[in-house]
């Protein structure tokens, strides 16, 4: 279902491949649209925490490219989702 997944290219741009990127025709708020797939899918979950791994284990965070309408909120995403899953 997942693919291969490039985690030095990450696209949030609708139609695109990976947990980032909205379906086509999607119109929101992107923070909730993330939020609701970390909770709902084990996949999507462990992907953006890889994601936020390695942003947190580069010292200038530039592993990992975000592309899109989305990419500075979807890096930020990235980044506090770490710190969101302790505890449950």
């Amino acid at each position: 279902m997942y693919g291969v997944i490039d985690f030095g290219r990450i696209t949030t741009r609708p139609g695109g491949f990976g947990p980032f990127a909205p379906p086509v025709g999607w119109q929101g708020d992107y923070r909730q649209y993330l939020q609701t797939r970390f909770d709902g899918d084990i996949g999507v979950r462990q992907q953006i925490l890889v994601v936020g791994r390695i942003l947190v284990r580069q010292p200038d965070g530039t592993r990992a490219s975000f592309l899109g309408p989305h990419a500075a909120e979807a890096r930020k995403f990235a980044l506090s989702a770490r710190f969101s899953i302790r505890g449950k």
